[in-house]
């Protein structure tokens, strides 16, 4: 994890269902959030990516529907996905023969911070950050 935050609620919330349709229903959540800020190229790419991933891992590793908040403030985005398992993600090693577990790696890598805050008695929040600005 690069970096900790303070666990604040995010500026729009959604709870997803808990099925193979959540991914892709945050995708276009955040497609539009963001399409609706002004906010377009890369960064979204990447957004939406990072969040398919996150969300994936909460309905294959969770339990209930996730919920998926976003927060564009001081030229940068957050991202937040909350399930109500109390198992923290980690970043595997690279297994180029495995079918799946790149999720969190690729979150490392193209994130400029993520971390992880608990929900006392209700699971953990994933967040990761990027910068809105073109120099990202």
């Amino acid at each position: 994890m690069n970096e900790r935050a303070s666990v604040r609620p995010p500026d729009g919330t959604v709870t997803l269902s808990m099925g193979a349709h959540a991914a892709r229903s945050a995708r276009r959540h955040v497609a539009a959030h963001l399409a609706a800020a002004g906010v377009d190229g890369d960064v979204v790419d990447t957004a939406v990516l990072l969040t398919s991933e996150l969300v994936s891992n909460a309905v294959t590793h969770g339990r209930g529907g996730p919920v998926l908040g976003l927060s564009l403030q001081g030229g940068s985005l957050r991202v937040t996905v909350a399930d109500h398992e109390g198992a923290l993600p980690r970043v595997a090693p690279l297994d180029v023969a495995a079918s799946g577990g790149r999720g969190m790696l690729l979150v490392e890598e193209l994130a400029d911070a993520w971390g992880v805050d608990r929900i006392p008695g209700d699971g953990k929040r994933v967040w990761f950050r990027l910068g809105l600005s073109p120099s990202r």
